[in-house]
């Protein structure tokens, strides 16, 4: 009898967990989708800077109340191995840990400050990542 409550809790137990990782993927899988839209596909012609746009090709982004994509190029460029690490975190045959994620973060933020519009963006990923997913 004892044996048969150890593996029901152990199948109970284990249950949990693939609910948490199952729902850890969903979340993943959304906050890259809603980051790929707003980088690639939003357009809008609310302004959030205050600095200057850089003469730059590659960080040049929209300014003004001109509808359009207020995200740069490098901004474009820099989401998609951001997406791929939140999808990546998922499985365990690339371990990824939480302090790598974590710096990838504030990496996030320090690089969003760049263009005001993109820290728009990542306010939801940053606080489902700190307060949901922990």
């Amino acid at each position: 009898m004892v044996t048969v409550n150890k593996k029901n809790d152990n199948i109970i137990y284990n249950n949990k967990n693939n609910n948490k990782n199952n729902n850890k993927l969903l979340i993943s899988v959304l906050e890259s989708i809603y980051l790929i839209y707003m980088f690639y596909f939003f357009e809008t012609s609310m302004d959030f800077n205050i600095f200057a746009s850089s003469e730059n090709w590659l960080f040049k982004h929209l300014i003004g109340n001109e509808k359009g994509l207020r995200i740069c190029p490098f901004g474009r460029i820099v989401i998609v191995p951001f997406v791929i690490v939140l999808i990546l975190r998922n499985f365990s045959f690339i371990p990824i840990s939480k302090y790598f994620i974590n710096i990838l973060l504030v990496l996030s933020f320090i690089m969003s400050l760049m263009n005001l519009n993109a820290v728009a963006y990542f306010i939801p990923v940053w606080i489902v990542e700190l307060f949901i997913i922990k």
